[in-house]
This record gives structure tokens, C-alpha cells and sequence, in this order.
């Protein structure tokens, strides 16, 4: 009796135990942000810079006339491309310190039930060689620009630590490496 106990026992755990509701084949694969990149319409030779946040990121990406941006949220399954926007040039480089671009997106969900965050990247170029920072003043904030270096090419980006997605720019200032104002906008 012990042994048929047994057997049945050993025969219900192998069985139990071989089952299972996907095969390794089936298994999804967690998706860097390098790969949901490839999800858009931008070669991956062109994006230079990625900053990853918790549940969020972005990456900058260069064009031939301008620049742009992805946003990434991270999910169960890993990254996934959420959208861009590109900022093209009309205008005279010889004439321009740096350009200024805005972009803001959903995190999460949006519901009507709770309270919906957002994710705001100030951005641009710098194309005077002289400007060494940038200080952005939006709403009560008023912070240093990370200034990202890509080829022969500069460009700058801050993330707003507001979320409600209503920033308003007040001011931008470029600065040398001494100190000395150079432009505001």
C-alpha cells in the first residue's frame, strides 16, 4: 500500500512538475532600451545619449538638420518605445548660440481616477563653442544643463523635477567657462 501510495505520488509530482504554461521558446525576452529604440523610426547609429529613471527614460538622437528625442517606460516585459519628436532647423547657424526644445510625456497610464504624472525634458544644441553650461529657470526651479558631446556636436538636456507636465520656461542663460554671461533667451 506504501508503495502504490508512493508511486502515484511520484508519478502526480513528475507530471505537475512537467508542466508548465510556456516553453523556454515562449518565454518573452526583457527588452533593453537599446532594443525598443529599434521600435522607431531612428537608425540606431544616430542616438548618442540615453538617460534611464525608474519607471521612464529617454534617448537623444541626431539628424542631419536638427535633433530629437525617444521616451521608453519600463514594463514587466522590459523597455518599451513610447514616441519621439524631432526638432528641425530654420535657422541661420552663423547667427544662433544654441536652440531650445521642450517635450513631455505621459508616465503610466492616464486615469481619471487618480492623479496622472508626467516626464518633461528641456533640450537643444549649443553650436557657440564658448558656452560651457546652462542654466534653465522654469516655474520655481532654476538648474544646470547637462551638456552632452556627440561628434562634433553639442548638445544639452535637463529634466524638469516637476510632474504635472505644466512647466513654464522663464528663462535660459549660457554661460563660459569663467563665468561669463553670454546669452540668455
Amino acid at each position: 500500500m506504501v508503495k502504490l501510495l508512493f508511486s502515484i505520488f511520484f508519478v502526480v509530482i513528475v507530471i505537475v512538475s512537467g508542466c508548465s504554461n510556456e516553453s523556454d521558446e515562449e518565454k518573452l525576452e526583457i527588452k533593453t532600451i537599446r532594443q525598443a529604440a529599434l521600435d522607431s523610426d531612428i537608425l540606431s547609429e544616430d542616438i548618442f545619449y540615453t538617460n534611464e529613471m525608474d519607471d521612464s527614460a529617454f534617448s537623444l538622437f541626431q539628424s542631419p538638420n536638427g535633433y530629437g528625442i525617444l521616451n521608453f517606460s519600463n514594463t514587466e516585459n522590459g523597455w518599451l518605445y513610447q514616441g519621439s519628436s524631432s526638432f528641425e532647423y530654420t535657422i541661420d547657424f552663423e547667427t544662433t548660440s544654441f536652440t531650445f526644445g521642450q517635450y513631455t510625456w505621459h508616465n503610466e497610464e492616464i486615469s481619471l481616477e487618480k492623479e496622472n504624472y508626467y516626464t518633461t525634458v528641456f533640450l537643444g544644441e549649443v553650436f557657440d563653442p564658448k558656452i560651457e553650461r546652462i542654466i534653465v529657470e522654469y516655474d520655481n526651479f532654476k538648474e544646470e544643463a547637462s551638456i552632452v558631446k556627440n561628434e562634433d556636436r553639442r548638445f544639452w538636456n535637463l529634466i524638469s523635477k516637476q510632474d504635472d507636465g505644466n512647466e513654464t520656461l522663464n528663462k535660459i542663460s549660457a554661460y563660459s567657462s569663467d563665468g561669463k554671461l553670454l546669452y540668455e533667451k
